[in-house]
């Protein structure tokens, strides 16, 4: 019989996807070896989702998601605990899966989405993930456990004393305990058969402020690991190109009244910088093709935003979006 497993739940928002998610976790495969844990961060939990669980934590006072996965894998009782969010569907065999390399030596492991919505910056943001999937696949070893789908062995958590509640957004907290996990000799095992379903950021505005987010609170962790900055495992190279690139596009073209080669110098390079997910999108979502290098633009020149709004407010002092 498979050791018991523990799913922790963060919850603090609509309960329409928390339920749609708890009744996935109801479905897994390894139900009979699986405590469901609903980690509330609030005083009150709602009374549709109250009974769908196997423990149900609440808390006095906001703490942010952090603070609630560390109340629900302390609560629980699994000698390996899972994460996933509540605006997630996992797949039947989900728990199954991510929870298996934690039983065989590894300390961690990493889910990944299934899909994220019919909507073109949807479909956009799934390609930015297929491109991160694949570098994982191909990479000697993998640097990060995202908490929408990701898996930790207890003792793990115990050793690196879990989640960072200075972090009080969902920002870049999993990415933190990650590396600390790996600078303390721990291994992360990337399992892309543990997918969840995810409905992506619907708008451009919201994608843009998600990326911005993304941006300031990056500086919060290569603070502390100022070697990742070249390399983290996960974040395409050519990224960090656009990040540069984008916010020079005005000058560029206001430069074109000098000379027309300046914008054009810009625009093969941006657009050399685009074919790696190209060539991803060409294999997964052909159709959103065209699009890619004005996403492109549209999430270096976010990111760009995000880093420097962290870099004036001190970096490690960044207040949540």
């Amino acid at each position: 019989m498979m050791k018991r497993i523990s799913v922790v739940v963060p919850f603090h928002g609509p309960t329409g996807p928390l339920l749609r998610c708890l009744e996935a976790l109801a479905c897994q495969t390894v139900r009979s070896s699986l405590e469901i844990v609903l980690s509330i961060d609030g005083p009150v939990c709602p009374e549709e989702v109250c009974g769908l669980a196997d423990i149900v934590l609440t808390s006095p006072v906001r703490t942010g998601p952090a603070g609630a996965r560390n109340r629900g894998w302390r609560a629980s009782g699994g000698s390996c605990i899972l994460f996933t969010d509540s605006d997630c569907v996992p797949m039947p065999d989900w728990a199954e899966k991510l929870a298996a390399p934690l039983f065989s030596g590894w300390h961690a492991s990493k889910g990944v989405y299934t899909g994220g919505g019919t909507l073109p910056i949807q479909r956009l943001a799934q390609i930015e993930f297929q491109e991160r999937y694949r570098i994982m696949e191909r990479a000697r070893a993998v640097t990060i456990a995202d908490t929408y789908s990701a898996g930790f062995t207890r003792e793990s958590l115990e050793s690196t004393g879990g989640f960072d509640e200075t972090f009080p957004v969902p920002d870049h907290e999993d990415v933190d305990l990650s590396w600390r996990l790996l600078k303390s000799g721990g291994r992360i095992c990337f399992v892309p058969d543990a997918g969840v379903a995810h409905t992506h950021r619907p708008g451009w505005g919201a994608y843009f402020r998600l990326k911005m987010s993304r941006g300031r609170w990056r500086l919060k962790v290569l603070k502390k690991f100022p070697g990742m900055a070249r390399s983290d495992g996960y974040t395409p190279q050519t990224m960090k190109v656009q990040m540069l690139l984008g916010p020079l596009l005005l000058p560029a073209l206001t430069a074109g009244f000098l000379s027309p080669l300046v914008p054009l110098a810009w625009l093969v390079v941006f657009l050399v910088s685009c074919v790696p997910i190209i060539i991803v999108a060409l294999s997964f979502d052909p159709h959103m093709t065209p699009l890619i290098p004005f996403f492109c633009w549209w999430r270096g020149t976010a990111l760009f935003a995000g880093l420097s709004n962290g870099i004036l407010k001190g970096g490690s002092n960044c207040s949540p979006p």
